[in-house]
């Protein structure tokens, strides 16, 4: 896998702001952009250096079925782009006229990575997940500020569903870094159908040796699975060894998780997250 720079962790720009919307044509749940989109955001809290967020054509050019309702879709871009693990881009469709944000699953600065649940009745993601190969849609990227903090400190990753797609690059970024800490991922599905990347989790495990995974069934019984929730694992106990936590998913699940962790004595600067 090709190397990632080191990425600094970005500082919230007051003039962005998102929320889970509820769209009037069906189910389907996104992140929009409620304020007017700025054109700059800050790299870093003590110097001049930005990142720009930029408008451009992304033209698709790999498209895989991960499971019966999760796509993987690549894009490349013309321009090169400079990315933080864990934010995300805006595609605006053509057909509908939608807005619809997705996290960044891995970028190279010029070919990106989507994973995108294809939502029964959603308008958005059925259009994007239907865009043939060689197709264009308009992104603008990159936007959020979930972003790593690339140091030595032991990481908790906590992701359900295709909130996989931040932290799976947050973990790469942290791989291809050279530092190394101990990092645990911890992503939650219903079933073992609703499982994907295993191959790819397994191939970084035996890369990394710090780092590790478990898979969480809500709904089902499976061979090395744990039935259950991921917030299960949050015991005073278990997150006593890690000092940054990472959590992407339902707000339900991040809301638990908040809970527990407060619960369990760590500090709310401690702990980073993002929810659909």
């Amino acid at each position: 896998m090709p190397p990632l720079p080191v990425f600094s962790e970005s500082r919230r720009n007051p003039n962005i702001s998102r929320r889970s919307s509820h769209s009037k044509n069906s189910s389907e749940h996104t992140r929009l952009l409620m304020t007017p989109l700025v054109t700059r955001q800050k790299k870093r809290r003590n110097n001049h250096s930005y990142i720009k967020m930029q408008q451009l054509p992304f033209r698709l050019i790999q498209k895989n079925k991960l499971t019966h309702d999760v796509y993987e879709l690549i894009f490349t871009t013309q321009e090169s782009v400079q990315v933080e693990p864990g934010q995300y881009t805006l595609f605006m469709l053509p057909k509908s006229k939608l807005r619809r944000a997705y996290s960044i699953g891995y970028t190279d600065g010029q070919t990106f990575t989507f994973i995108i649940k294809q939502l029964e009745g959603g308008v958005g993601s059925t259009e994007i997940c239907s865009l043939e190969i060689g197709g264009e849609i308009i992104g603008m990227t990159p936007l959020g500020h979930f972003v790593l903090k690339a140091n030595t400190t032991p990481k908790l990753f906590i992701g359900t569903g295709t909130g996989f797609a931040p932290l799976y690059f947050q973990i790469r970024a942290m791989m291809d870094s050279g530092i190394e800490t101990p990092l645990l991922f911890l992503f939650g599905v219903r079933t073992s159908a609703d499982i994907f990347y295993i191959d790819e989790l397994n191939r970084m495990k035996h890369m990394y040796p710090l780092f590790d995974y478990r898979i969480y069934l809500s709904q089902e019984d499976a061979e090395n699975t744990v039935r259950g929730r991921v917030t299960d694992f949050l015991t005073k106990e278990n997150v006593s060894s890690y000092g940054e936590f990472y959590l992407c998913g339902s707000p339900a699940m991040v809301k638990d998780a908040r809970e527990k962790l407060e619960a369990s004595g760590v500090e709310k600067e401690k702990v980073f997250f993002e929810q659909y």
